[in-house]
């Protein structure tokens, strides 16, 4: 291969990968309620994002916090609620609530979108259907 075609090669995988996004998420126990932990099985439904608290009257287990990143580019906050969703969905969370985000400094671009969430598991998930948020 031609050195100069290798750097082109090189190049543009550089400019593929900085145009990723990703998520995490973790366990924590920094609530009231009981935590449940990553341990618990895995949920298949769809998730409901809110950026409100949880109501009083809903009965849910805190699992921890999930976070998604955009590591280039311009997205809105919103345009990665589903991997939000798809990391509190690994957890067993079927809820993600006081959902935060902005834009922050990362190494491929001035303000890349994130957002950030509490991951719960609502006893009866039911009781979200009256809520302000989106499903995911």
């Amino acid at each position: 291969m031609n050195p100069s075609n290798a750097v082109v090669v090189v190049a543009i995988l550089f400019a593929l990968n900085a145009c990723s996004t990703t998520s995490t998420s973790t366990s924590t126990s920094t609530s009231t309620s009981t935590p449940i932990g990553p341990t618990g099985s895995a949920w298949e439904g769809p998730v409901f994002i809110s950026q409100a608290a949880m109501p009083e009257g809903i009965e849910y287990k805190v699992i921890g916090t999930v976070q998604a990143d955009a590591q280039a580019g311009y997205d809105s906050v919103v345009t990665l609620y589903p991997l939000l969703a798809a990391e509190a969905r690994k957890m067993g969370a079927n809820a993600v609530v006081n959902a935060k985000g902005g834009r922050r400094l990362t190494a491929f671009s001035w303000a890349a979108a994130y957002v950030i969430g509490t991951a719960v598991k609502v006893d009866d998930p039911q009781k979200l259907k009256g809520l302000s948020g989106t499903y995911h």
